[in-house]
Formats: C-alpha cells, structure tokens, sequence
C-alpha cells in the first residue's frame, strides 16, 4: 500500500454556508432582548435602587443581570449565597462602565432565596432576594420513563464525600457537559450554581479566552450550528458549520498565529457521509482549523491521506449498516502543539495520538501499541520506556503484551499538552479508557476487571520514544468503555470525570457497545445506568472529593423510549469537564 500524503498539503474545503451568521434568529432576539433591558438602566438605577433581570434569555436559570448607573469606571464585587447562610459564598469582580451597565452574574442556587450583595466605590449594597425555581426533574422523576420526552433529562448529582480541608482543593467550580442533556457548574460542596437549558447544545463545551462558551452537539442540528454563548446563556454568535464539529473543540493561545491568522479553533471534523471527494465511506477523520473571528476553514486535514484505511479498529463501534459509513479512526482530540508546531491527533478506534508538522501532512509519530501497523508507517512508531528509563522490548512477545497492558493507550481521549517549552519534547496527559488493553481477544481485559486510567507521557521526538511519568487508576467504579476528561490543576491537584462509566443493577462494570468496545461477556440482569464518577484528587492521586453524577434510572427492555432502542446504553456521557472560576 502506497499512502498519498507525499507531497501533500491540507487546504480548506469549499465554502458553502460556512461562517458565522449575524442574522441567526436566536443571535437577533438575543441582542434585542439585550438592548431592551439595557434602555430600562437609568440615572435614577445607581447602586442602592439596582434592577435584577433573572434568566433574560430563558437559557441559564441561575445567572442574572444587575442594572446599573455609574458616573465612573469602577469594578463591583459580588457575593452571591443563599438567604439562610446554609451555602457556599461564591464572589466574583466584574468590570464597572460609566453610564448604564448590565453586570453579568451567576451562581444562585435552585430553589430558594438566594442574596446578593455588591461591593464598590459606592459602597455595599444587599439588593432584594431573588428567589430560583427549583432544579428541573432527573429521569427517575418523571411518571413515564418511555415518553422520548422523558429522556436526557437533568442529570442526578450524589455527594459521596467532600474534602475535609477544602484549602486542599483547587481553586473554581466544576463545569461539566453532559451530552444532550445540559452544562451545569458545581460548587465544592456539590451544589449546582449554574446551568443551561436543553435547547442549548452540552456535548464538547469550550472556555474561550474571552470568557464565552463554544459547543455545537448532535441536538442542534447534528453538530452543523456551533453557539458562542456566555454566563447568562446570551448567544453571541452563531457558527453555521458545513461540516459537523463532533468532539473536541480547542482554542491556540492568542498569539499563535496560523497561516497569519490569530485566534484559531482547532476542531474534530470531517467530510460528511457521501461528501468525501475520493468517493469513501470515511468518517470522523479530520481536523479543521477555524477562525474565530469569521467562522471560515482556514484548512482542513484528511487523515485518510496520513494513515491510509488498512488497520483494523479496536475498539470500533457497531457497523452503520444503513448509512454505510466507516468509522475507522474516530477522531476526538485535535491540538497545535506550538512549542514544535506540531498538529497532534487522537484517534480512538485506532488507539493512537499522532503528530503532523502544521501545514504538511508530514507524520512525525505514531503513539500506541506496534501491532498490525502497514510497514511504510512503522518508522514512525514510538519506542515505550519503563519508568527507570530502559525501553520494552517489543520483539519479546511477553514485554509487548505486557506494554499493551500496562502501558499503551487505548481508546483514549482529551488528550491534552503538559506545558514544555523545550524543542523536540512533547509532555501530555490522557484518558486511557482502556478499552482491551490487547489487539486480541485472547488477551483482552474484561470490561468486570477493567478501570480506566490517567496517563502523563512524555514524548521524546529526538530519540523516538515515550515515558509514562506518571499514571492515576479510576478503581472498577470508574471503568469507562467511552468518553471520560481530566484537568491538571495550578496547585497540582487533578479533577476528572470518568464519563462513560456504567452499571447494571446489581453494580456489575459494563461496556457501552460489547463486541465492539470490548470482549462481548454480559452475565447481568439487563439493567443499564451511567454513574458517573466526578473527583478531586491530589498530585499524589489520593482523592479529596467524591461525587457520582447519574441519569437516576436503570434502563432496560421496558422502559426504552422506542426511538431510543440502540442508544439506551449511552444514557448518561461527559465529554468535557473543568475546574473553572465562575467568570473568567
């Protein structure tokens, strides 16, 4: 097999309808709304008589305007907790402008009256109570489970344990998505603080610097609109994709610039079925290159053109018979390491993160296990390290077996840089889902004795090889078969979401799609539930915070919505999750 990536070049794809789109109707009413509320501020609305507009948007209950009139530039403290002084105090500064402003805000807390004070050059003021409805119902709250309307609801959040120092603790609160249901922020003691309705899209939600979220998902017209919306769920801008976003979403820094232009999204992409120029089956296979500020493909990478079609996937998912498409790579990672300038990849149905020199189509590594790779691509692969620094011998059928088990990563996703300024090195973590932990079934993991892991390697372009520094297990309960996110946190602790992680009834560990994600062996009882597991731990991996997310419902055979046959399994997923401040 001959690869065609040899002097090939990524370019954009032909523009159709791609862009940002100033005339979206949810972009117009949400300026109107915006510039009504603005013309209500007055003279007469200065500190002590400010306005409170709760929810302008219908889209984030729990965040807010304050109404205000300054005669000067100024900056507003703002501590936002309940009336009885039962809950965590979250405070935040916000920038003051001279005339009329409307102060974003956030943090309330459901159901109950919550108080607000704010604290600037005028003073401290306590402005009236503000009393939230209650959290929208879980799945188990509802009467009829089989109602596809009763499906994906809010999710239910269980405090297993909390930090008895909460100094130990990073610095934020936990954002997290949960795909098609909603985006949500917990305090340190698992209290939701903010959330976005439905009709908002959760799957790959994204921080940008300007401190608005991005997130196209699947509801949203499959992934094709992509929402810059902020903390009070106003939609900014609306991206008008020709091409799904389907995973992850990732912003360079401000001052890298690419062919020339500065504030670049990186996105998991990809032709979509029936569009490929080379007539193929192919998806989830690319990387698009995306200004932010126009929304435009600045360029596109096909890694059909990379690593050809000939490895076979593990894990994979089931075959789509109907629409006849191939998911041979599943990309669900994509960033521009800028130290090397390096385009770095993560394939999950090959099990392998890869390097590209940007603006080429030049591989420069392979990281995953050595089996089944087509010859012209094995000078690429990474040679593993033990930790004391001597490498596998991969020739040795028992050390390749044992990398596979203990060392290689499977499955993976976020994978995500380390910061290392030094050329020719290349630091990441991951989330080893772990899927196998073999290329045959012989050899394989059950999902029953399985856990997922997070991985720190350090990858050493000059001599071809990778080190795991240092790794994190997720114990049984966090035993992920898809999805899962971490976060290296500034005071060293790290906060992760083991986001696929399910359970029958009786607690046995299960995998979202057997056969296909792992060995098929199923002795449960039928029941299937996302518990999710949500944690704090610290450098040393000991866990300081303990908190289950879940749909509160088993499914099973009789209580499927009917249009949900096939993706019951999937009933609750994370695919992105931070430690955040609650603006920034």
């Amino acid at each position: 097999m001959t690869l065609s990536h040899v002097n090939a070049a990524p370019a954009p794809r032909p523009s159709i309808a791609q862009g940002i789109n100033p005339d979206d109707p949810i972009v117009v009413s949400h300026n109107q709304i915006y510039s009504a509320l603005m013309e209500q501020v007055t003279t007469s609305h200065t500190q002590d008589n400010a306005l409170v507009f709760l929810d302008p948007f219908t889209t984030s209950p729990l965040s807010f305007y304050i109404g205000l009139w300054s005669d000067a530039s100024d900056t507003a403290t703002i501590s936002v907790s309940d009336a009885q002084g039962k809950f965590p105090i979250l405070t935040f500064t916000q920038p003051v402008v001279a005339g009329a402003n409307l102060i974003p805000a956030a943090g309330l807390l459901p159901g109950i009256q919550n108080k607000i004070t704010v604290i600037s050059a005028s003073g401290s003021t306590l402005l009236p109570l503000i009393e939230t409805a209650p959290l929208p119902p879980t799945d188990a709250e509802v009467s009829d489970p089989t109602d596809p309307a009763n499906y994906n609801l809010f999710p239910q959040i269980t405090v297993n344990s909390l930090a008895t120092d909460e100094s130990l603790l990073a610095d934020g609160l936990y954002f997290i998505s949960y795909f098609d249901r909603n985006n949500l922020a917990l305090d340190n003691k698992g209290n939701v603080r903010w959330y976005t309705v439905k009709s908002m899209p959760s799957n790959n939600l994204l921080r940008l610097e300007n401190g608005h979220f991005v997130s196209s998902a699947v509801a949203q017209s499959g992934y094709l609109k992509m929402y810059e919306f902020d903390m009070v769920g106003r939609v900014h801008a609306m991206y008008d994709l020709d091409n799904a976003c389907h995973h992850s979403l990732y912003q360079q820094s401000s001052t890298y610039a690419y062919k020339g232009v500065n504030n670049c999204l990186v996105a998991a992409s990809e032709y979509m079925p029936g569009m490929r120029p080379d007539g193929g089956l192919s998806i989830e296979d690319g990387v698009s290159i995306i200004s932010l500020e126009t929304g435009e493909e600045i360029d596109y990478y096909d890694m059909v053109q990379v690593l050809g079609l000939s490895r076979a996937t593990r894990p994979s998912n089931p075959p789509d018979t109907a629409g006849g498409t191939l998911d041979w790579l599943h990309i669900n990672q994509a960033y521009i390491n800028e130290t090397n300038n390096m385009l770095i990849t993560s394939g999950r149905n090959q099990s392998a993160v890869f390097g590209l020199k940007v603006g080429t189509y030049d591989l420069s590594f392979i990281m995953g296990t050595h089996g089944d790779w087509p010859e012209e691509l094995s000078r690429y692969l990474l040679t593993p390290l033990r930790a004391d620094g001597t490498p596998y011998d991969l020739t040795d059928p028992q050390q390749a077996q044992e990398a596979d088990a203990v060392f290689w990563n499977w499955g993976q996703h976020n994978v995500l840089e380390i910061p290392n300024a030094t050329p020719g090195i290349i630091d990441i973590s991951l989330f080893n889902n772990s899927n196998y932990r073999s290329r045959s079934d012989a050899n394989s993991v059950l999902p029953q004795d399985n856990e997922s892991r997070i991985g720190h390697y350090r990858i050493n372009l000059n001599t071809m090889t990778v080190q795991m520094l240092a790794e994190y297990t997720s114990g049984a309960e966090g035993y992920s078969s898809l999805c899962g996110c971490k976060q290296e946190m500034p005071n060293g602790n790290i906060v992760v979401s083991f986001g696929g992680a399910l359970f029958d009834s009786n607690g046995l560990p299960l995998t979202c799609d057997p056969g296909y994600s792992d060995v098929a062996l199923e002795p449960g009882n039928g029941d299937v539930e996302g518990r999710l597991p949500l944690r704090e731990m610290n450098a040393e991996g000991i866990i300081l915070q303990d908190i289950t997310i879940s749909s509160g419902l088993y499914r099973n055979s009789g209580n499927i919505p009917p249009s949900q046959t096939g993706f019951y399994r999937y009933n609750i997923t994370c695919f992105r999750m931070y430690k955040l401040p609650l603006f920034g």
